[in-house]
């Protein structure tokens, strides 16, 4: 099952931030922002299982028994403190689908919903990406996860093993589908990379449909895996976006 880990121990945080991880990869991929959030803030990441450091356990596959137990956890009754959930890439689906969840069962929603490099699954967009990520093998693995050593893709094996959580991502996003609902009341923040040739900038607007506080995308230099390389300016306008969203 998915662990939700506290990246900063913040108690008297104004705000718990809990990250979806993009394809294939762990809670590690926000560690970096540990140092670069503001002090009311406090951070935290899903581990999910076949990612990161539990690459040798199952992925979870079933978007609907993943979004439950995503929903559990960040559902703490014992803490009353606004919450906001922050997706990039395939993490985005997920934090949009636990949003509507915890509205559905929780009667809660988070402050903020921010949501990165990924189309809305209302609209044909999400269908083509999908199309793209199975018909390009591994040129939208790097895509996705940014250029690997020449001598790494030499090996099958290895390549084999990367790819492994990329794909049961793949099987996940394959095996949504998308149910109508109200439009969620939370806070929206949308972000993508200017150059991202996965997820053009004009495929993000599409999210403001399935929200009742349409934005504007943010945009930063960089293709889609531009989070790793404008980690500082990224976190930056997040946390203007947390203070606006909980003001």
């Amino acid at each position: 099952m998915p662990a939700l880990l506290r990246l900063t121990h913040r108690p008297a945080a104004a705000l718990r931030l809990h990250c979806l991880p993009p394809g294939g990869s762990g809670p590690e991929f926000y560690q970096p922002w540990a140092d670069l959030l503001p002090p009311t803030v406090e951070l935290y990441a899903f581990a999910l299982p076949g990612h990161g450091n539990r690459r040798d356990e199952l992925s979870l596959t079933d978007p609907s028994a993943l979004t439950a137990a995503l929903t559990s956890l960040t559902h703490d009754i014992t803490d009353a403190r606004p919450f906001a959930l922050f997706g990039h890439s395939f993490g985005a689906l997920l934090a949009y689908e636990t949003a509507r969840r915890l509205r559905r069962t929780a009667q809660r929603e988070p402050a903020l919903v921010a949501l990165s490099a990924f189309p809305a699954p209302h609209q044909g967009d999400l269908d083509r990406l999908l199309a793209v990520l199975l018909a390009s093998g591994l040129d939208a693995f790097t895509d996705l996860v940014g250029p690997l050593p020449a001598e790494l893709l030499e090996d099958p094996v290895t390549v084999t093993r990367l790819c492994t959580p990329y794909l049961a991502d793949l099987v996940l996003a394959l095996q949504y589908r998308h149910h109508d609902e109200p439009p969620l009341q939370s806070s929206l923040a949308l972000y993508g990379g200017d150059a991202d040739a996965l997820v053009p900038p004009d495929c993000l607007e599409s999210w403001n449909d399935l929200f009742t506080t349409p934005t504007t995308p943010h945009l930063f230099a960089g293709r889609h895996t531009y989070p790793l390389y404008q980690t500082s300016a990224l976190v930056q306008q997040l946390a203007k976006d947390l203070q606006r969203a909980i003001r």
